[in-house]
């Protein structure tokens, strides 16, 4: 296989393929779990070849090869983690931050808590995040990553208020979509703030 020119961008298509191989190696048993959340982020966060190459560098393919895979036949990409995941905090508080996998399905069933889901340096199994909602007195925060936006249009609220700061603006990037139910509670979805060096 030919490596290709460092400086080129790669695609979205490449960078599953790349977190496929990742994968493919944890289960063998080369990578473990820290390791393989740290270099998916890295790959996801990547713009050229020559910054994802070394993620695969001590890592063969099927073939032994040991370069980045291009698009031309992009090995299918498997979910990295377990296919949902359920929180359901009564009276409680729950917040999820850093490098945690955030499953193509999430269900939240909050009774009188909090949750917070900070998925900006989170692995993420897929390009589409489905986040049901069951909330009753209780409050949720959801931080997208850089590039994602979220789309609500199945949430049923009493006495609620859901406030979308990340709508679809015409660019491509992982969709997070809400649906369920609010009852007294609120639901704030937003991309990270900013001021100086302060994050959050």
């Amino acid at each position: 296989m030919v490596t290709p020119d460092p400086n080129m961008r790669v695609s979205n298509a490449e960078r599953e393929a790349i977190i496929a191989r990742l994968h493919a190696a944890t289960e063998e048993g080369r990578l473990d779990l820290e390791e393989f959340a740290d270099r998916s982020r890295q790959a996801y966060e990547a713009r050229t070849y020559g910054e994802v190459e070394r993620l695969l560098a001590d890592l063969p393919d099927a073939s032994g090869t040991l370069s980045v895979p291009t698009a031309a036949a992009p090995e299918p990409a498997r979910s990295p983690g377990p296919a949902q995941l359920r929180l359901t905090p009564k009276a409680s508080s729950i917040e999820r931050k850093g490098d945690w996998v955030v499953p193509p399905k999430v269900l939240v069933d909050a009774k009188f808590s909090s949750v917070k889901l900070d998925c900006r340096h989170a692995v993420l199994a897929g390009g589409k995040v489905d986040i049901d909602l069951d909330l009753i007195a209780s409050s949720l925060e959801v931080v997208l990553p850089a590039g994602a936006y979220a789309v609500d249009d199945d949430t049923d609220t009493i006495a609620s208020t859901v406030t979308n700061r990340s709508p679809y603006k015409g660019v491509a990037g992982i969709r997070f979509s809400f649906a369920g139910s609010a009852k007294a509670s609120s639901v704030t979805i937003r991309h990270e703030r900013r001021f100086l060096w302060w994050r959050w």
